[in-house]
Order: C-alpha cells, then structure tokens, then sequence
C-alpha cells in the first residue's frame, strides 16, 4: 500500500540558507512511516500495550536536490515485502511540480521493550499490503557498512535530554544532526563572511549519499559517547562512527557530490 501526505516545508527542519537539513530529511521519513502505521493501527500507540516498539536498523538516503522552507511537497512511503524479522520500507520526497527530490531505503525490526529481543512480524502485523518497488539502487537487504579500521575521536557528545524520544533513547535523526554538526564545513553555510566581505564558502558541498547502521541504543546520561570520524579523500567520502557505554552505537558513510 502506497502512503502519500502533503507538507509545506518548515523552516524548523531547515538551515540558516533555508534549505532542508539531512537531520530534518530523517524526520520527514520517519514521521510518514508512523503516520501510515498509526493509521492502521500498527504505530506507537496501538503496539505500546503489547510492551513492543519499531526501531530503525538501517537506512540509506539518496539526495538529488534538498528543497527550500516554504516549498509544497509529498511525501510517499511503502512496506516492502519482509523476511519475517526485518520490515524494509522505502521513501520518495517529490516537489510540487512532480520531480524526486530524495529517495531512501530503510530496515525495520519490532522490538520487544522488555526482553529487548526481536519480535516476528507476522505474529504482531497483519495489515500491510506490500509494495515490490524500489525507490533506490537497493533492491534486497543493505548490506552493513564496511567501516575503516583506523578512524579518530573527533568530539564527546553530551547528550541532551531533548535528542530522547518515546522509546526512552536517542532518536534517530539526532544521530545525523550529530554527524552534520561535526563537519560544519561541509554541511554549513553556502555563504561565509571575510573581514565583512561576502563570499562563497569553498567547503560547501552538497551532500549525495548517506548510509547509517543503528547497533546499539544511546540513552539520557551516558558519559562515555565518542563521535570519530574518517574522511576518504580521494572520493570525498567520510566515515563516522559513534561509541557509548555499551560500544558501536552507529555506523555511517556520506558520499559528497
């Protein structure tokens, strides 16, 4: 079943140049996805008396274009078919004259909030009609990523109790915020200001591609969370990785245009 809702983009998911952050990209899909689970009956309200949860595995996002505040856009989501355990859905953000702004693929689980194991999903979801189409080059399981072996603590994160959602952990997009926060050179202003001159900012580039595992929960509190990173320079590629208490939190890889 194809899922589709109408926004008008806010300018709270937007950057200083008013254009739609990669963080707020993460929001969008992961607000559709609830929506249509909530509609049938299947979202955090109507699997939290069964103590169950989804939680995000993996996802990939392929940008052609990041829309500006104000733009008229849709949203498009759909399960695809599952293998019992993992829920792959995928994503289009379209422009109010047609075009395919984003595309993603993403893996779900449905947790067990008690015994923090996997749940099967036919044991708890009956009603998704499954869609066998591909939005990106993935067409079956993404494959973990493959991480260097030699990346560098970059910075400690002191997570703020704003980055918890209703699972009691860090969510998902804050995960990117983080990332895009550590390299604001990249991932910041198309414009920079010299001794009062205005210029354009030489690091800027856009981004193309975005891949992040989630292994292990983040939570309010912890004191051990480490972002590192690793930058490829020969393809403009960078590698980040985030530890806490408990080790890989995630893995990601961000391929520049």
């Amino acid at each position: 079943m194809f899922f589709t809702e109408d926004i008008t983009l806010s300018t709270l998911i937007c950057d200083e140049d008013d254009k739609l952050t990669l963080w707020g990209l993460a929001r969008l899909f992961q607000d559709v996805a609830g929506d249509q689970s909530d509609m049938l009956g299947v979202g955090f309200e109507g699997l939290k008396p069964q103590n169950k949860a989804w939680i995000l595995t993996h996802v990939y996002y392929n940008i052609l274009r990041l829309p500006m505040a104000g733009e008229r856009l849709t949203l498009r989501t759909w399960a695809k078919p599952d293998n019992g355990l993992i829920a792959p859905r995928d994503y289009q953000l379209i422009d109010a004259d047609g075009n395919i702004c984003a595309t993603s693929a993403s893996q779900w689980v449905i947790l067990d909030m008690y015994s923090r194991r996997v749940c099967r999903l036919n044991q708890i979801i009956t009603v998704y009609e499954k869609e066998d189409f591909h939005a990106t080059k993935y067409t079956s399981r993404l494959d973990k990523i493959k991480m260097p072996g030699d990346l560098a603590d970059l910075k400690h994160i002191d997570v703020p109790y704003s980055s918890i959602d209703h699972t009691r952990h860090v969510n998902n997009a804050e995960y990117i915020k983080w990332i895009c926060d550590s390299i604001p050179e990249i991932c910041g202003s198309r414009l920079i200001f010299e001794n009062g001159i205005q210029r354009t900012n030489p690091y800027r580039h856009e981004i193309h591609e975005f891949e992040i595992n989630y292994l292990k929960e983040t939570k309010y509190g912890d004191q051990n969370v480490i972002l590192r990173q690793q930058k490829n320079e020969s393809c403009d590629e960078f590698y980040f990785q985030i530890l806490n208490s408990n080790g890989i939190s995630v893995n990601a890889k961000l391929s520049l245009l």
